[in-house]
């Protein structure tokens, strides 16, 4: 830093702030597909790697696909979505897989049940009123470096949760905690507000 800036600075003193301008607002899709198509499920015969897409926080989904008729079609996309989030999880690691990483375009959450050894896919999930510790969590995508790639957020430590279970189309009401609360907060943080107020109804 130069000594014209330096001053600059002390100058201004505490009222300087740095402030990240909002990351812009992106579908999950290019063609506002509800479901993308992945390469590697075409090919027969040959083993490719999963096109994930993982959230680094550079963007905001947008809300054009976030309804109740669309959660509602959540039936016949359940298995091959599950599928895809168990292949991401595999081949890079990780427990938590959000929907846009697998090119799914409806807000949903994949968390790995270690009993079943399979993805338990939370639809539109609603975060309820509940007392909780926050804490500073630090992200960082599966496939980044572990150092620029990583951001810290505020979130609960625990959170009161509903949602439609993408299996059994149940709703669920459940308090989560830990990696798991932090995982649907990440989801709730990766679309944008519009997409929430259509679905928190």
């Amino acid at each position: 830093m130069s000594a014209k800036a330096a001053g600059l600075l002390t100058l201004l003193g505490g009222g300087l702030w740095l402030v990240d301008d909002p990351p812009p607002v992106v579908r999950v899709n290019k063609n506002n597909d509800l479901f993308a198509a992945w390469p590697s499920e075409s090919m027969t015969g040959t083993v490719l790697e999963p096109e994930c897409a993982f959230y680094n926080q550079s963007v905001v989904f947008s809300s054009e696909l976030c309804s109740l008729f669309v959660v509602n079609r959540v039936a016949a996309l359940h298995h091959r979505a599950a599928q895809r989030a168990i292949s991401c999880a595999a081949a890079y690691g990780g427990e938590c897989i959000l929907s846009p990483e697998i090119g799914l375009a409806l807000p949903a959450a994949f968390l790995y049940d270690h009993a079943s050894a399979s993805m338990h896919m939370l639809v539109a999930p609603k975060l309820l009123p509940h007392d909780a510790e926050t804490v500073h969590v630090r992200i960082s995508p599966p496939d980044g470096d572990g150092v620029t790639s990583t951001r810290t957020i505020l979130f609960n430590r625990s959170v009161e949760v509903e949602y439609l279970d993408g299996k059994t189309k149940h709703l669920v009401r459940k308090t989560m905690e830990g990696n798991d609360a932090f995982c649907v907060q990440l989801l709730r943080h990766a679309f944008e507000p519009a997409c929430w107020a259509a679905l928190d109804l």
